[in-house]
C-alpha cells in the first residue's frame, strides 16, 4: 500500500521541512479523518464530564482495568498533572540531561528541582548516575525509554535492576511516547510491570506513531492509587470528541499505523546508514529521529540546514536531534549535509 506524507501548512517564512517537532510525516489515516468529520456534528455537545469512555477504549488495548489509566492533553498533560499529584515545592526530580524539555518546565511549575545527570558516552541514559543522585528530597525520577533526544534504548533487564534501586516512595515516570518505533524493546506487558513496580508510570501518546499530535491525546498506565491520585488535578470535559473520534479511529487502524511506522524506521535506517558513510556519529535509534553527536561539527550542520530551510532540534555543546521525515525532506537533510 503506498503512503503519501501529509500536506505541509506554513507561512511562508516558516522552513521547508519542520524536522524540530518529532511529528510523524503522514497525514491521518482515512478513517480518522472519515471521523473527525462525522464528529463535527456533535459540538455543540460538551463531552463527557470525566473521559471514561477514552479511558476504557486505552485499557481493553493495553488489558488493563479503567482504573489503571489515566489520559490528558497529550503525555505532557498527563506528566503535568502526575507532578502536581506527587511532588511538592523543594522536592527533587532526577532526570537525563539533555531530555525532554517539558520536564525542566514541569519543574519550575511544580517549584521542585530538576537533579539532571549528563547522559552516558553513546547518548545513553547513566542509570548508575541516576540512581546516585536519588536523596531523601527526591520524589520522581524521569526515564525516556527510547530516550529523547538520542533515540537510544535501555534494555528490560538494565531497566529492572534500576527499579530496584528506586525507593518505593519515589515516582518512576517511564516516558515510552516513541515505544512503537521500537518494536525490539523486551519489556513484558504493561500489566507484568505494573504488579512488580507499583510506584511505575508508563507515558504514552498518540501523537508519533499514530501521527495524531494535533489532537493532544496522552495517556499513563500506572497503579490504581497512582491514577486516583493525577485525576484529581485534571479539570472536567477535558477530552473532547474529537479527540475521543480520532483515537477510536486510529486504534481501528492499526495495520495502516503499523505499516506507516514500518516506513518511519526504514527511512531513519537509510538517512543514519548514510550520514555513518559520511563520518557523523550517530547511535543506533530506535525512535522516529535520529542524534548527530558532537559540539563542534553539529554546529556547522545546524548552519548548513538552516540555509537549507530544515527545521531541527539543536542541544548546544551536544549535538542534534533530527526528526525523521519523509523521503523528499530526508533527501533535503543528506543534501544539506553533504556540504558539511
Amino acid at each position: 500500500m503506498a503512503l503519501r506524507p501529509g500536506r505541509r501548512l506554513m507561512a511562508a517564512a516558516g522552513p521547508a521541512h519542520q524536522l524540530a517537532h518529532n511529528e510523524n510525516p503522514f497525514g491521518p489515516p482515512a478513517e480518522v479523518r472519515a471521523a473527525l468529520h462525522e464528529a463535527i456534528a456533535v459540538t455543540n455537545r460538551y463531552p463527557q464530564f470525566r473521559p471514561d469512555e477514552l479511558t476504557g477504549l486505552i485499557a481493553g488495548w493495553q488489558g488493563l482495568s479503567a482504573d489503571a489509566v489515566a489520559v490528558g492533553q497529550g503525555a505532557g498533560g498527563v506528566a503535568h498533572d502526575l507532578f502536581r499529584a506527587v511532588l511538592r515545592p523543594g522536592d527533587n526530580v532526577v532526570c537525563t540531561a539533555p531530555g525532554f524539555d517539558l520536564y525542566p518546565m514541569l519543574c519550575e511549575m511544580t517549584g521542585t528541582h530538576a537533579a539532571t545527570v549528563d547522559m552516558a558516552p553513546g547518548g545513553r541514559n547513566d542509570l548508575t548516575g541516576l540512581a546516585r543522585h536519588i536523596d531523601d528530597r527526591t520524589r520522581a525520577v524521569v526515564l525516556c525509554n527510547p530516550d529523547n533526544p538520542t533515540g537510544t534504548l535501555t534494555g528490560w533487564a538494565d531497566l529492572s535492576d534500576f527499579f530496584a534501586r528506586v525507593p518505593q516512595d519515589v515516582t518512576i515516570v517511564l516516558d515510552e511516547a516513541y515505544v512503537d518505533f521500537a518494536p525490539e524493546f523486551d519489556a513484558p506487558a504493561p500489566r507484568e510491570r505494573l504488579d512488580a513496580w507499583p510506584n511505575l508510570m508508563i507515558l504514552r501518546t498518540f501523537s508519533k506513531s499514530h501521527g495524531l499530535a494535533a489532537l493532544r491525546v496522552g495517556y499513563a498506565l500506572g497503579s490504581p492509587d497512582l491514577v486516583r491520585r493525577i485525576r484529581r488535578h485534571q479539570l472536567p470535559f477535558a477530552i473532547g470528541q474529537f479527540q475521543l473520534a480520532g483515537v477510536r479511529a486510529a486504534l481501528a487502524a492499526q495495520e495502516e499505523v503499523k505499516e506507516r511506522v514500518a516506513q518511519i524506521v526504514a527511512e531513519r535506517e537509510r538517512v543514519r546508514a548514510e550520514l555513518l558513510r559520511r563520518g557523523w556519529s550517530v547511535p543506533r535509534s530506535h525512535a522516529n529521529f535520529l542524534w548527530l553527536e558532537g559540539a563542534e561539527r553539529p554546529q556547522l550542520a545546524l548552519d548548513a540546514l538552516t540555509r537549507a530551510g530544515i527545521a531541527v532540534r539543536h542541544h548546544p555543546g551536544r549535538g542534534i536531534r533530527l526528526t525523521v521525515g519523509d523521503k523528499a525532506a530526508n533527501d533535503a537533510v543528506l543534501s544539506a549535509l553533504h556540504r558539511v
